[in-house]
This record gives structure tokens, sequence and C-alpha cells, in this order.
């Protein structure tokens, strides 16, 4: 059977062309361009325009890169051009950055749609307020802004939610497809097919200036930036964080517009929300997820069913506006996540604090503060429980979460419509199999349990979850795994691949090379088994036999860049 074969050419064309296609975006006589950006801040390119071309099409060049495992590769090296401080990154940043984005990904109410990549990121150095998120679902991160909101986990997360959205709703592709540029592709397209290649092994010195500007992409309109504000809170919301850090946040980013003389102008007011209108939004959303409860008014008071409970005072590195925010967002989480008084389990410590709900750390800020003091523990508790009292008889929860509510109905719906789409297993599997060439083993394993779940009678999904195992080193599953796949169809190329790359990795050799064999003689042959047999002559010190197959490898696939440098070069 040629299916096998046939979904992983016509996957791989239809990429490299979509990448290469849109990159004939640059290479007509530019214009001025709108500076914008995701969050409003980075420089994106400017350039652009003759040609008129359809909306639609553009889009989907976009998407296509997006969808491009060596795309989002290329954009973690691209980020290191943005690494402009002379120092090292802050390696308290990494692991600040690492920490927030596996929570968003893992725990975050967020739906991806199937021709989307899983969640990468990188913090650099560079002292700016700056974050954005390209089409390949690549976050980039400067440490400079994580200083510059003192390292608070909730704040950032804000950020780092919105700057998911603008993937995961797939922003740029959209936006773009509404502006000028959907005018912007000719028939240099042509060429750009001769001059970029974006098969594993590319560098960015294999792309022109013009490619790497069209990654660089990060041109978002005023309404998805709105959206992504909305977005961004319900996420980091959902994924645990204190719901004011989007509140918190934007009070933070109004001081740096408003003192421009103090960090660089990451944002244009004609393409985005002016920052206080925002700051406004998210204190609404925030008034809305405590059910209604609690307010910030007069900068730092917060008011709690329109009576006044604390003024916040500075806390470290964050100011009073910051800190009131995040102690309000503490009441909104008590309520928000307990339908009852009771689950808030308050009790009287001997010292006369009042403690209640979790050591969650979101609560630390209202906890310390009602600390402050004497007796106002004890009038905090009496007001809570009088609230849930009055929600009742206001049905509060349903008229408060209503927003809340049909968003997670749309996510629903829309989780279900990507599940039906069995016909993108195999797309999936191919992700997996290149994020496997890439090295990136945690990834490939994501992508081939995608493509399993959309199909789970795709051998492609089980032999790629067998590769990953073995790199794992449960070997003895792995081969289970594999033989299954080949069991399920013993005319597929890739499967035996998937085997031999197992017994590779065994020491196994001379079964490795056997099911090298056996994948060039199937219906459905795959010819990465030359590359991998090149690979075991080469570690065997045979290297007569090693050229020989990496030269069928280069006439079977003349644009693959993985080939051992010493060998590629007698291949010429």
């Amino acid at each position: 059977m040629n299916q096998g074969r046939k979904i992983v050419q016509k996957k791989m064309k239809k990429k490299a062309l979509a990448a290469v296609l849109a990159a004939g975006l640059l290479a007509v006589a530019p214009v001025a361009m709108p500076r914008a950006e995701a969050f409003g801040w980075m420089d994106v390119f400017t350039g652009v325009i003759n040609t008129a071309v359809e909306a639609d099409a553009i889009r989907s060049n976009y998407l296509n890169a997006g969808d491009n495992p060596v795309v989002q590769n290329t954009s973690n090296t691209m980020a290191e051009r943005q690494a402009t401080a002379n120092r090292s990154v802050d390696s308290r940043a990494v692991t600040l950055i690492d920490g927030i984005m596996k929570q968003l990904v893992d725990n975050g109410d967020y739906v991806l749609r199937n021709n989307s990549l899983p969640f990468r990121w990188k913090v650099v150095a560079n002292d700016e307020f700056n974050a954005s998120c390209n089409c390949a679902d690549f976050v980039t991160v400067y440490d400079g802004i994580v200083d510059k909101c003192g390292y608070n986990r909730d704040m950032l997360a804000a950020v780092l939610g919105h700057e998911m959205t603008h993937g995961f709703n797939q922003h740029i592709a959209n936006s773009v497809a509404k502006t000028a540029w959907a005018k912007s592709v000719s028939s240099m397209a042509s060429a750009a097919l001769n001059s970029s290649n974006f098969g594993v092994g590319t560098s960015l010195s294999d792309l022109s200036e013009t490619t790497i500007r069209f990654l660089s992409v990060k041109n978002i309109n005023l309404p998805d930036e709105k959206d992504a504000d909305r977005n961004g809170f319900f996420v980091m919301a959902s994924a645990g964080f204190n719901p004011g850090g989007a509140a918190a946040m934007m009070a933070r980013m109004s001081y740096y517009t408003e003192h421009h003389s103090q960090v660089a102008d990451f944002f244009n007011p004609d393409d985005h929300p002016d920052t206080r209108k925002r700051l406004k939004d998210m204190a609404e959303l925030l008034h809305n997820y405590g059910i209604g409860h609690t307010e910030v008014k007069n900068v730092n008071d917060i008011y709690f069913d329109k009576e006044l409970l604390l003024t916040a005072e500075p806390d470290g590195m964050q100011d009073a506006e910051e800190m009131a925010y995040l102690i309000s967002g503490g009441i909104a989480k008590g309520f928000h996540d307990n339908r009852f008084f009771t689950s808030w389990n308050f009790k009287t410590l001997p010292d006369g604090s009042v403690d209640f709900l979790t050591n969650d750390p979101v609560y630390v800020p209202l906890k310390n503060a009602l600390k402050n003091e004497k007796g106002l523990g004890q009038r905090f508790q009496a007001m809570v429980e009088r609230a849930y009292g009055n929600d009742v008889k206001n049905n509060a929860r349903v008229t408060y979460m209503k927003e809340e509510l049909e968003r997670k109905q749309k996510n629903r719906e829309l989780r279900e419509k990507q599940a039906n789409r069995k016909e993108d297993s195999g797309d999936k599997a191919v992700n997996g199999r290149t994020y496997l060439k890439l090295g990136l083993t945690d990834l490939a394993e994501k992508e081939f349990q995608r493509s399993a779940k959309l199909d789970a009678n795709n051998p492609s999904a089980k032999s790629g979850l067998a590769t990953v195992m073995g790199k794992q080193g449960k070997f003895d599953a792995a081969l289970q795994l594999a033989n299954e796949a080949i069991a399920m169809d013993p005319n597929l190329g890739s499967s035996y691949v998937a085997r031999a790359i197992i017994y590779k990795d065994m020491g196994n050799l001379d079964s490795a090379l056997n099911d090298c064999n056996k994948a060039l003689q199937s219906p459905a042959a795959n010819t990465y088994a030359y590359k991998l047999a090149g690979d075991i002559f080469h570690a065997q010190g045979a290297e007569d036999s090693a050229l020989m197959e990496y030269r069928a490898y280069h006439e079977a696939r003349p644009g693959a860049k993985d080939i051992p440098a010493e060998y590629a070069a007698r291949l010429q």
C-alpha cells in the first residue's frame, strides 16, 4: 500500500511549499506597513505588496508554515537573534517561565487545533519589556520583562496566556488575511521554491533574509488583541494562577506606556487597545470571576460587596495597585472555585489571625493583607458568609459566570469538531516523525498521541509512539507497539523503520539493518531506511557502506539536510 508514503510526501511538500511560497511576501517592492505585535511589543518587518492574491491563500500559507516542526525549530534559533543584552540570560527567569508555561500548557482551558503545533518557548537575554508568539506557536520571552514584573508568576502568566491565545486561535494567519498583506504574494513564489528548503537540518544560513522576516511576522489586528486579552485571562485563571494577575499586569504595562523614556516603545497605540482601557476590561473580568464580590477602586482600595475591606500596600517589587489586584484575585478565586461557604474552612489561629481555603500561593497576598489589622480576618469571614447567602437568592453564579460558561461551551464544541477530523491523524504522525528527527522526543510524543487519538487504527501513530518509547529506554514496550503497528499494515515501510530505530538504540544492529531492508522492500517503501542504515554502518566504521547508503538517501531525497557533513561533502 502507498498510503504511508503519500501522506508523508503530500504533507512535507505542502509544508515546504507553504513556507517558501509565503516567503514571496517579502520579495516585492516594500511599502509602509503598520507597526504591530502580539501584546504590543516587538518590531515587525515592513515590506510587501504589489500583487493581489486571495486572502484565504495567504491564510493557508501561514497556517501550513505554522504546522511545520522545522519552521518552529528555526524559530528557536531565530529567537537568539533577539538576545541583544551583553550578558547571559537570567537563569532565574528561565526557570520561572518554564514552570509557568508548563502549567499553562498542561492545565489551561484552551483548544489546540489539529493544524497547530504544541507550544514551545525560549527566554532570551534582552532588557526590553517584551514577549511574543509567532505563527508556529513559538513563544519568545525577553528576560527583561520578567525582571520588570518583579518575577511575579501571576502577572507573567497573564502575558503568556495572552501570547498563547495568539497561537491557538491562529491570530497571525487570520489577521494577515484581513490586511493589505492579502495582496502580497506574486509569481515570485515559484522562484522562492527553488531557493528555500525546510527539510530537517535547515539552519538560518540556509534561509533568505526575506524568508526569515516572513517567519518573524507577529502582526495582530485590534479585535484579535482584545480576544487575546480576554482568552488569556481565562487560560491563566483556569490553569490555577491568580486571576488578578491580568489586571496587575495591565497596571504595570500602564506605567511603562506612560514613561516611555524608561523602556523601549513596545506598542503602537494605533494597533492596540489603550492600556488603561485594557486594565478596566481585566478588572471587570476579575469582578465577574469573583461572582461580583470584589472590586478595586481608587487605585488600591479593595471593596467587598461595595464595602471597603482594606487598602493595599506595596510589597516587594509589586506596587500598591498591583497588590490590590492580586489580593482581589485571591478573593475572586475563592468564590469562583467554591460553591459553598463551608468549603472555605475558616479557622482562627492561635495568634488571632484567620486561615482559610488551602496553601495555594494565590491566596497568600490576601491572607497576609488580612493580618495587618486586628479583627479584619474575622470581619472578612462574616462578609464571605453573608455573600454566599445573597448569591443563592440572586442566582449570582449563573449571572456572573455567563461569559466563562459560554466560552467553555464553545471550547467543548471546538474540541469535538477537531476530534472528529480523523483525516488529520496522518499529518500529526508526520509531525511526530519530524520532531524525532530534530531530536525533540517529548514533542514527538505529543504529536503521535494526538495522531492516535484522532485515529486509533493509524499504524504510523502506533509505530511513532514505539520509537518514542525506545528513546525513553522502554524497549520491551516499544517493540510490542512496533510489532502491533506492523501487524496492522505489513506493507507500510515506516513501521519497519520505527522498529529498526528501536533495535539500533538497543544495540541490536543486525536486526536494525534487516528492518531497514524490509522498509525499502515494502510496497509503501520508506527511504529514510537508507539514512538509518548509513548511520549504522558509520557507527561500525564501514565508511564505504555508509557512503553507499547515504548516496541512495540523497538520491531519494535530494533536499535532505541530515546527512553527516563528512559524507555530504563527498556526494557533491
